[in-house]
C-alpha cells in the first residue's frame, strides 16, 4: 500500500510538472511580425477559445495565403522542426536568448495551388533551415499552409508564444505591438456563468454535465424533482432525465431538432442565454450581416459552416453531422457569401 501511494504521488508530480498551463496574464514581447511584408493577413484574439475535446486554443490564428513567407519573430535558433506530417502537421519553433519559444504550426505540406499533401520540403522550409540553425528576426524560415488538423479550414499560421518555464501565453498583444496597433479591449456579451465547449449526448460524463443540469434546474427545466439531478443534487452523468429536461428547453427556445442532443446551437443558446447577433460584420456585397446560429457557405470554399456563438466558422464535416446537429431540413436556409475569409471570419474546429 505504501509503495502504491508513492507511485500515485510520483504520477501526480509528473502531471503537474509536464502539463502545459493556460496562462492568462498579458505579456508583450518585442517581435517581428511572423508573416512576411506585402502579404495580406488578418487575425483576432482567440487565445483561450474553446476547441474540440475540451481543449483551449493556446495560439493566434493568422489567416493568410498558401505559401505566404513566414519569418523569424526574433533572433534565435531553430529548436524544433517537423518536416514529416504524422497527423499534427509540419511545424517549426524558434527559441530566443531569453528562453522564450515562438511556435509556427500548419506549415505548408502541399504543392502550391493544390491540397495534395505531398510534403515536398522545398515548399515547406528553405533548404538552410534545419534544427539548430541560427536565424535573425525577419529571416525566411517557412511557408504558410494547412497541414495537420487545419486541412479542412483556410490556410493560416497558428502562432504560439511560450515562456522559458514552458507555459503558453497570449501572443496577440505581441503581434499587435509588432504591427504598431494597440490591443483593443474585448467586447463583453451577456453569457451564462459557465461556458460550455463541447457537444454532449446521452451517457456522456463530465463536470460540464453537472453545470448543464444546474442551468436547466435554475431556468425551470427541472431535471428531477428529488434525488440525483434535482436542484442541489446535480450529477456528472447525462442520463434520460437530463435529456428530457434539455428537450423541454430546446422546444421552449425553438431549437430544431429538439432531440435532447447538446450541439452547437443549444450550446450557443446557453452560453449566450439566447441565440442572437453577438456582433456584426458588414457584408458590402450582400448588404447583410453574419449572425451567430446561421449556416453559411461561400463561393471560394465549397463547404457549409455553422456560425458559432463567438462568430467562429465551424465546418459541418458531412451530411450525417448536419442532420444530427441541425435537423433533416438543415439545407433549407443556408446563407451564401462571395468570400467569408475576406470578411475577417475566424475558422474553428469542424462539427462531427
Amino acid at each position: 500500500m505504501y509503495k502504491l501511494k508513492i507511485m500515485y504521488l510520483f504520477i501526480i508530480i509528473n502531471i503537474l510538472i509536464f502539463t502545459p498551463f493556460l496562462v492568462l496574464a498579458e505579456e508583450v514581447r518585442d517581435i517581428t511580425f511572423p508573416v512576411g511584408p506585402d502579404w495580406d493577413y488578418h487575425f483576432s484574439d482567440t487565445y483561450g477559445a474553446a476547441r474540440s475535446g475540451s481543449r483551449s486554443h493556446i495560439g493566434t490564428d493568422i489567416m493568410t495565403d498558401q505559401m505566404a513567407p513566414l519569418v523569424a519573430a526574433v533572433d534565435g535558433r531553430v529548436s524544433y522542426l517537423v518536416d514529416k506530417d504524422d497527423g499534427w502537421g509540419l511545424a517549426i519553433y524558434i527559441e530566443d536568448s531569453d528562453g522564450y519559444s515562438y511556435r509556427y504550426l500548419h506549415v505548408n505540406n502541399d504543392t502550391p495551388g493544390t491540397d495534395d499533401g505531398k510534403e515536398i520540403r522545398f515548399y515547406a522550409f528553405p533548404k538552410n533551415i534545419v534544427r539548430g540553425s541560427q536565424v535573425k528576426a525577419g529571416d525566411l524560415i517557412a511557408f504558410a499552409g494547412d497541414s495537420g488538423n487545419a486541412e479542412w479550414v483556410a490556410h493560416h499560421l497558428h502562432f504560439e508564444l511560450w515562456t522559458p518555464s514552458k507555459q503558453a501565453i497570449n501572443a496577440y498583444p505581441s503581434l499587435m505591438a509588432a504591427i504598431g496597433k494597440p490591443v483593443e479591449p474585448a467586447t463583453e456579451t451577456p453569457t451564462s456563468a459557465y461556458q460550455f465547449d463541447r457537444d454532449l449526448k446521452l451517457e456522456d460524463e463530465g463536470e460540464d454535465i453537472r453545470e448543464l443540469q444546474k442551468y436547466l434546474n435554475q431556468k425551470g427545466f427541472v431535471v428531477a424533482g428529488s434525488g440525483a439531478g434535482s436542484p442541489g443534487n446535480e450529477t456528472t452523468y447525462f442520463g434520460y432525465a437530463t435529456r428530457y429536461a434539455l428537450i423541454k428547453f430546446q422546444k421552449a427556445k425553438n431549437i430544431s431538432p429538439s432531440s435532447g442532443y447538446f450541439g452547437p446551437i443549444t450550446r450557443a443558446a446557453i452560453n449566450g442565454d439566447n441565440i442572437e447577433v453577438v456582433s456584426e460584420i458588414d457584408d458590402t456585397i450582400t448588404d447583410g450581416v453574419v449572425t451567430a446560429g446561421w449556416l453559411v457557405k461561400d463561393k471560394v470554399l465549397p463547404r457549409v459552416y455553422h456560425v458559432d456563438a463567438n462568430l467562429e466558422l465551424r465546418w459541418i464535416k458531412n451530411e450525417e453531422a448536419a442532420v444530427r446537429n441541425f435537423g433533416e431540413d438543415w439545407y433549407v436556409d443556408i446563407k451564401e457569401f462571395d468570400d467569408l475569409e475576406a470578411l475577417g471570419m475566424r475558422f474553428g474546429d469542424y462539427i462531427f
